[in-house]
C-alpha cells in the first residue's frame, strides 16, 4: 500500500501541472495537422494508407514525446528545488524511483490512446473509404506494440535528467536523436539504433535477435542506472 501513496502524489503532481496539458496539445496538434495536409484534398484516400503514413510519421513524436515525460518527471524534483526534500525525508527511495516510473508508463499509454483516437477522428471527418474494426484495431495493437518499445528506450532520458539534475541535457538528447535517427535509416543502420528500431516494428519489419537485445539492454541501463541513482548515489 505504501507505493500506492506514493504513486498517487506523483499523479497529482503530473495533473496539475500545466505541462501535461501542454503536452496533450502537443499529441493532438501533429497527427491533425499531417492529416489534413496530406488527405484533406485526397481522392478515393483509403484508411490503410492512411493509418500507416500517419501512425509512422508520429513515431517521431513519439521518441520526443516520451523522452519529456521520462525527463520531466525526474528532472522537474531537481528544477523545482524539491530533491534535497526527498532524499532527507525516511521514505524508500527506492519506491520513490519506482512510483515515478509507473507514471511515467501510465502517462505514455494515456498519450498512445490519445493520439491513436485522435488520428481516428480526423479520419473519419476527412472521409476517407475501406475503414473495417479489424484494420483499425491491428492498426492500433501495433502501433500500442511499437510505443512500448519507444517507452523502453526513454529510460535513458531518465537516468540522463537525474545524471545532469534536470530535463534540459535529455530534451536536447531527444531532439539529437530524431536528427540522428534520419541519419542512421538512410545509412541501413536503423535496426542497430534504439530510438529507430520501434520506427521498423511499426513498419512491419521483422526485428532480428540483435535488435531486440539491444532494445533490451538500452532499456535495463536506464531502468537500473536510474534506480541505482536513486538507492546508492550521495547527491547534493
Amino acid at each position: 500500500m505504501k507505493i500506492l501513496s506514493f504513486i498517487h502524489c506523483e499523479v497529482l503532481k503530473v495533473l496539475r501541472s500545466s505541462v501535461f496539458w501542454i503536452v496533450i496539445v502537443a499529441f493532438a496538434t501533429m497527427p491533425i495537422m499531417l492529416g489534413l495536409v496530406t488527405y484533406i484534398n485526397a481522392v478515393d484516400a483509403g484508411w490503410e494508407p492512411y493509418l500507416t503514413d500517419l501512425l509512422g510519421t508520429n513515431t517521431a513524436l513519439l521518441v520526443i514525446g516520451f523522452s519529456f515525460t521520462a525527463c520531466w518527471v525526474f528532472g522537474r524534483e531537481y528544477t523545482d528545488k524539491t530533491i534535497s526534500e526527498l532524499l532527507v525525508k525516511p521514505v524508500s527511495k527506492l519506491y520513490v524511483a519506482l512510483s515515478k516510473f509507473i507514471v511515467i508508463f501510465l502517462w505514455d499509454v494515456l498519450l498512445v490512446f490519445f493520439m491513436f483516437a485522435v488520428v481516428c477522428i480526423m479520419g473519419i471527418l476527412i472521409g476517407l473509404n475501406g475503414g473495417t474494426w479489424l484494420l483499425i484495431t491491428n492498426s492500433f495493437l501495433t502501433f500500442m506494440a511499437a510505443s512500448l518499445l519507444t517507452m523502453v528506450v526513454s529510460t535513458i532520458s531518465a537516468l540522463l535528467a537525474n545524471v545532469s539534475k534536470g530535463y534540459l541535457a535529455p530534451i536536447g538528447l531527444a531532439f539529437l536523436i530524431v536528427v540522428i535517427s534520419n541519419v542512421v535509416a538512410q545509412a541501413g543502420l536503423a535496426a542497430y539504433f534504439p530510438w529507430t528500431i520501434p520506427a521498423l516494428f511499426i513498419s512491419n519489419v521483422h526485428l532480428g535477435i540483435v535488435s531486440i537485445v539491444i532494445l533490451a539492454i538500452t532499456g535495463i541501463v536506464g531502468f537500473i542506472g536510474t534506480i541505482a541513482w536513486w538507492s546508492f548515489t550521495e547527491q547534493q
